[in-house]
């Protein structure tokens, strides 16, 4: 449910239920407190819905705007994580145009997918290294092993 649709019927469900309240409170104030008659006792009785009502339409419109904050929020990180390794795409390339020349993005990108869960996970900084070392590799050209350390280091910030 998307937040504009969440706002539409708060707009349209809330002044109904003013409206129905201020009715039910009216019709409480005319009587008095002798008068127990069944329209007495019915206005009371409608006030209670109405207020248990409004009250169960704003706890599921917040738990609606939570629900949708939520769901922006994922949406976010993932925009994020992309933009991450977007940055190191672009940064790869300028920084090492020997091993970027002529490779596809999902390539260099495959650098950091196959790299992070190892970093993740905790493996040995050589590991990782060797492994950078590997896929950063284009043809037969090879990074040294400090464009190796470099490269990873760059992975790291890439990383979710």
């Amino acid at each position: 449910m998307s937040t504009r649709s969440v706002g539409s019927r708060i707009r349209k469900s809330v002044p109904a239920a003013v409206a129905a309240l201020a009715v039910a409170c009216t019709l409480a104030a005319c009587s008095s407190d002798e008068d127990n008659t069944p329209a007495s006792e019915e206005a009371q009785s409608s006030l209670g819905a109405v207020v248990t009502s409004v009250r169960e339409q704003a706890e599921g419109a917040v738990s609606s705007v939570q629900s949708a904050a939520e769901s922006a929020a994922e949406k976010a990180g993932e925009a994020i994580d992309q933009a991450k390794l977007s940055a190191f795409v672009g940064t790869f390339r300028t920084a090492y145009p020997d091993l970027a020349a002529d490779r596809e993005t999902e390539s260099i990108e495959k650098i950091v997918t196959d790299t992070c869960p190892m970093i993740e996970d905790g493996a040995p900084q050589q590991d990782i290294d060797a492994t950078v070392q590997e896929l950063a590799t284009n043809g037969s050209v090879e990074p040294t092993d400090d464009q190796a350390a470099r490269i990873a280091q760059l992975v790291k910030v890439a990383c979710p």
